[in-house]
């Protein structure tokens, strides 16, 4: 009798550690759980101050790390009382299923909710059994103590007292832990987490927005052609979750895919977490050139010399593009000429471009005297090879722009900072005359935001010492031989940097060049 008793109690508690709480997190979803980034918990992981089980962590492991967290904060609940009420709104007001918010529509979030219910009525359910196990064993046990041999009326005493401390204990522990399941709940509902197969990338699909969109908003190089549902190369399949169309396509699946779980990334959202299997960019060579007509939405003279062009594509026919490519503008009869993409691909309808004026170039003096907003120029690309790639994303990154060398390594940064996976970036930006950095409170705000980045700024004259410069370099960041260097500017500057660089010890294959 006593091995039975101790048996059911070993596996009770066993029970009640697995099932009450759920046990493992994905790694985004923990840091949105307790407000970090992606990239300081996989440091963490890689310091061997968290567990990671295939990409994700335990709770328990999670509040140990992050014990100070406020878990009776009520921002959230609000939150979610906001976004309820703005799906009603929506409902009653009739607005239709094309409607761009930054909150679930009523189905969905009708459907989050009602995913939520069940998982709550399974968990009741399981504890409702076991607190009925519990005071079983508890009977059984004071059975024990009350019998007639004194040595084992004692062991069944101390056995009693042993359960009881260690309910107290657990029920300490899961009320932390219920705290933290209800704070992951809310953001359920408030976001989908969609996994992507077979790289493992990870995003949120917030509000109604498709899960094409949500995917390139984190920076991701999902594949994709019209963004309309007509073309169908956007299509990918669903593992494990619920997906739900939001517009209507003209795409047609096969039997065998509509069989398989396929659905077109454009035209559906999440309406559970996802795990989708999906074709993405790996390199340059994956994205296809394209001929697109964009409309001149703004011109911004930032500076006496530089004009940041800012043009929108046509909803249907986006940019497809890596961060620091380039594309040809072509304005009416004037030659085309090759431009750095200055934005990021996470934001592919309003892409970017800085004109340096030129006295003998035609088309610079285009831009400065004769474009407006009411024209279109053709836009043809990506081109060019000067991008990142998965690991050196991974990395420590150095960027050197030299004068308006800084529009690539601009696209570059945003794109590595959306991804939220880079380890530390340090940007220098090196100027011949005081108003050449433009635009350097936009990298002034992201030395304020981002804790791995880092903006200086350099005036160097006419005469650059390369040598004092990469000394400078090599001392604000240790190990850089272990870093991957992007140099983007004129020619000849960049070769003098280049061979102080290669000269210092960098390898070869650590640096990469753009001459403007």
């Amino acid at each position: 009798m006593k091995l039975v008793i101790v048996a059911q109690v070993a596996a009770l508690i066993h029970c009640l550690r697995k099932q009450i709480v759920p046990r493992l997190l994905s790694i985004s979803r923990a840091a949105r759980l307790v407000g970090t980034s992606r990239r300081e918990l996989q440091q963490r992981v890689q310091d061997g101050r968290l567990q990671s089980f295939e990409g994700m962590i335990r709770l328990d492991d999670l509040h140990e790390q992050y014990p100070d967290i406020q878990l009776e904060d009520t921002t959230m609940l609000a939150h979610i009382e906001a976004i309820v009420e703005q799906a009603l709104v929506r409902a009653r007001e009739g607005r239709g299923r094309g409607d761009q918010t930054a909150t679930p529509d009523l189905e969905t979030l009708s459907r989050r909710i009602a995913e939520l219910a069940f998982e709550l009525a399974e968990a009741k359910l399981q504890v409702s059994n076991h607190v009925i196990l519990l005071e079983k064993i508890k009977s059984r046990l004071s059975e024990g103590a009350r019998g007639t041999k004194p040595e084992l009326a004692g062991q069944f005493t101390a056995m009693l007292e042993w359960l009881h401390d260690e309910i107290s204990q657990l029920d300490g522990k899961n009320r932390t832990h219920a705290a933290l399941t209800a704070r992951d709940s809310v953001l359920r509902v408030i976001a989908a987490q969609v996994r992507l197969l077979p790289s493992g990338h990870e995003f949120f699909v917030p509000g109604s927005d498709s899960i094409l969109e949500a995917g390139l908003s984190a920076g991701l190089a999902l594949d994709y052609g019209c963004s309309n549902g007509n073309c169908g190369k956007c299509k990918a399949r669903v593992l494990s979750g619920e997906a739900r169309q939001l517009r209507h396509t003209d795409h047609v699946f096969s039997a065998a895919e509509k069989e398989q779980g396929y659905i077109l990334t454009c035209a559906c959202t999440a309406v559970t977490d996802l795990v989708l299997e999906a074709r993405e960019a790996s390199s340059e060579d994956d994205i296809p050139r394209q001929l697109i007509t964009a409309r001149v939405r703004k011109i911004d003279r930032s500076s006496p010399d530089i004009a940041i062009l800012h043009l929108r594509t046509p909803r249907t026919q986006r940019l497809r593009f890596l961060a620091g490519q380039s594309a040809l503008l072509q304005f009416g009869e004037l030659e085309a000429r090759s431009f750095p993409i200055a934005s990021c691909p996470c934001d592919d309808m309003n892409i970017q471009f800085h004109i340096h004026y030129e006295e003998n170039d035609e088309f610079a003096h285009a831009v400065f005297e004769r474009l407006s907003t009411s024209d279109s120029l053709v836009v043809d690309g990506p081109l060019g090879h000067f991008v990142l790639h998965e690991g050196e994303i991974r990395r420590p990154l150095v960027f050197i722009a030299v004068d308006h060398g800084i529009a690539p390594i601009k696209s570059l940064i945003e794109h590595a900072l959306t991804l939220d996976a880079c380890e530390e970036v340090h940007l220098y930006w090196l100027s011949r005359a005081r108003p050449g950095h433009y635009i350097g409170n936009v990298f002034r705000s992201w030395d304020d935001a981002f804790e791995a980045f880092r903006y200086t700024p350099e005036l160097i004259g006419d005469e650059l010492d390369a040598e004092a410069l990469t000394a400078r370099i090599t001392a604000d960041n240790p190990g850089l031989a272990q870093r991957d260097i992007y140099l983007a500017g004129p020619e000849t500057t960049n070769l003098a940097i280049e061979y102080a660089l290669l000269d210092a010890g960098i390898p070869p294959a650590r640096l990469h060049r753009q001459d403007m």
